[in-house]
């Protein structure tokens, strides 16, 4: 996903039109000639820098060398350790890399690298912590807690392992209790803090599991994320102490046999993951070998489904469920589930007449440009607008795809990868920077440097887009979003890729080289994704609705529902409920949506 910023994406109608579009569809208040439709974002966080007391500040300690030293803490007990550590690195400004963590009593002990970090920490003492004031003592003569390095089996306070874990869990937790991220557990500072060694010891996940499954009884979601894992067992036990989990990420992992996966289903596990609807097994050499291989798409999502039959999403793409969640019946005969709305859905739609005439006309003369003269776009871009462009590089999993020639044809995507945004690849903070590109020059410098295509706008069911009307921050002006999704051909290589791109634009100024060669807008944001072909199928109008109950939905409301099912799985019954508890407000429902989700039945999704 990229992380280019739209605005709010909220009110969707319905309705489509041709001709040219105008400056009425920004009736509001006519046209800016700055607005460049960015955001910015950054975090906020942190503590505050409340005063402190140096009782001791100078003095040094007599009879220990230089190397680790062990350092007491009192005030800290029952606090998140992850938080204490992060709050003595920013106060010290460097790591202080504490291991060997113990408790006596309410005093907590730490090991540092060398003296002078103990001396830095001891300077803080009298400073407010989780509102407690903290109290540091630099030990010349170190207590000793067993013959272990802080192992959990090492440790003289039996509570202490279990404090830890409460803490490791507290700040893992969603505020519902109802989605556990236990990612990249390697790095986190109360892991190694107890010395537990490999994360393929399955006494170490069991005991975290076994906590977790008493903290939080609701829990949905797990990620496993980032943890080396070759192998499942130490995690075997998920359906048991969870039997809720739906949704579930092995991502970025070790597994290269799908036999790891049978720990986890009915071929290996007396409580499998019976309701599971969302797998994550991207980045593991299995999944990465398999969709390298002819109809890996296809093989790929048999394999998964032979293990979790009620698997409705697959590394974030939809997939047909072969069984309803807690469904006994699994296997190539099980029926697929039905996935209709019970009314019409519409290949497009848009906010209004106005706003249809203006999609319909910026996209015809746009791809024109695009594809024949793409130098030209260079008159309807705004100064300051922003393109990124984001990779998908997973195999396209639809029936259409599984025997479609196009799709299953072996395509080099390096040329895109090379700029490529995917936020689920591109981790470093400078990368992503330097993917966001700004200015119309460098626009124009990088749309350049792309392979030639040709776009079948004459074939207008290749296409689908939505268009409605956003308000500007800190403007009275409104801009429009136009998301177009479909497909074109690479010349000369003919390779098929299907695409989404989503433009945000602004009035063109009377006058402006855009007004100039008749373009109503101009556009200040571009983002382009790219996959593998998967046809236009999905969007064709539905000619048989599933059987429904007598409802008197308007056209937009229709569109609504159908987005907001796709996008949170829920079945038909619980979308409606979804919008009509929201008025229809089709922003709000999404927006509020992950806070709700660990509170919804089963039975409500799909």
């Amino acid at each position: 996903m990229n992380n280019q910023s739209f605005g709010r994406g909220g009110g969707r109608g319905r309705g489509r039109g041709r001709g040219q579009g105008g400056n009425p569809v920004f009736s509001r208040l006519g046209a800016s000639t700055d607005q460049n439709g960015n955001t910015g974002s950054g975090q906020a966080g942190g503590f505050s820098q409340p005063g402190s007391g140096v009782p001791f500040g100078g003095a040094s300690m007599v009879g220990q060398s230089d190397g680790p030293v062990q350092v007491s803490i009192k005030g800290c007990r029952g606090k998140p350790e992850a938080s204490l550590f992060k709050f003595l690195n920013m106060k010290v400004e460097r790591p202080v890399n504490a291991t060997n963590v113990n408790y006596r009593g309410e005093i907590m002990y730490i090991t540092v690298p060398s003296m002078d970090i103990a001396q830095e920490l001891l300077k803080l003492s009298g400073i407010r912590f989780y509102g407690e004031k903290l109290s540091f003592q630099i030990k010349p003569h170190p207590v000793k807690f067993g013959t272990g390095t802080g192992s959990c089996s090492g440790s003289s306070d039996s509570a202490s392992i279990r404090d830890r874990l409460i803490a490791l869990l507290q700040t893992r937790a969603d505020p519902q209790g109802s989605a556990l991220d236990l990612s990249g557990l390697a790095h986190d500072p109360i892991i190694q803090s107890m010395g537990a060694g490999s994360l393929q010891d399955s006494k170490l996940f069991e005991a975290i599991l076994v906590l977790a499954a008493q903290l939080y009884t609701n829990v949905i979601t797990i990620s496993l994320a980032n943890n080396g894992l070759s192998s499942l067992r130490p995690v075997a036990n998920l359906g048991m102490h969870f039997p809720k989990l739906r949704n579930l990420s092995l991502m970025n992992n070790m597994i290269s046999d799908f036999r790891e996966l049978n720990c986890l289903s009915e071929s290996g596990s007396k409580v499998p993951l019976s309701n599971l609807s969302e797998l994550i097994l991207q980045g593991n050499p299995a999944s990465e070998a398999e969709l390298r291989q002819p109809n890996g798409g296809a093989s790929y999502v048999e394999k998964v489904q032979q293990r979790f039959p009620t698997v409705s999403r697959l590394d974030m793409n939809p997939v047909t469920p072969r069984a309803e969640p807690g469904q006994e019946t699994s296997g190539p005969s099980a029926q697929p589930v039905s996935r209709k709305l019970p009314f019409p859905t519409a290949q497009s739609f848009s906010e209004d007449a106005a706003v249809n005439e203006l999609a319909v006309a910026f996209l015809a003369g746009f791809f024109k440009l695009y594809d024949e003269n793409r130098s030209g776009l260079s008159d309807i871009y705004d100064s300051a607008a922003a393109f990124s462009l984001m990779v998908d590089t997973t195999h396209p999993t639809s029936e259409f795809a599984r025997t479609n020639p196009d799709s299953q044809k072996r395509v080099d995507l390096t040329t895109y990868i090379r700029i490529s945004r995917n936020l689920t690849r591109v981790k470093s903070q400078a990368r992503r920077i330097q993917a966001l590109v700004v200015g119309k020059a460098a626009v124009m410098q990088t749309i350049a440097q792309l392979p030639t295509t040709q776009h079948p706008v004459q074939d207008d069911k290749r296409f689908s887009f939505d268009a409605w009307r956003v308000d500007v921050a800190d403007s009275a002006q409104q801009a429009v979003v136009l998301a177009v999704h479909g497909e074109f051909t690479e010349q000369p290589s003919q390779n098929v890729l299907s695409f989404d791109r989503t433009f945000v634009l602004v009035p063109a100024p009377p006058g402006s080289p855009a007004a100039a060669i008749g373009s109503p807008c101009v556009v200040t944001n571009d983002q382009l994704t790219l996959r593998r072909y998967n046809g236009f199928h999905s969007w064709l109008p539905q000619t048989e609705p599933a059987p429904a109950h007598n409802l008197n939905l308007s056209p937009e409301q229709q569109e609504m529902a159908r987005v907001l099912q796709e996008q949170t799985g829920l079945n038909v019954e619980w979308t409606l409920k979804c919008l009509e508890n929201y008025g229809w407000n089709y922003q709000q429902a999404m927006a509020e949506f992950p806070q709700f989700r660990g509170t919804l039945p089963a039975e409500a999704f799909q």
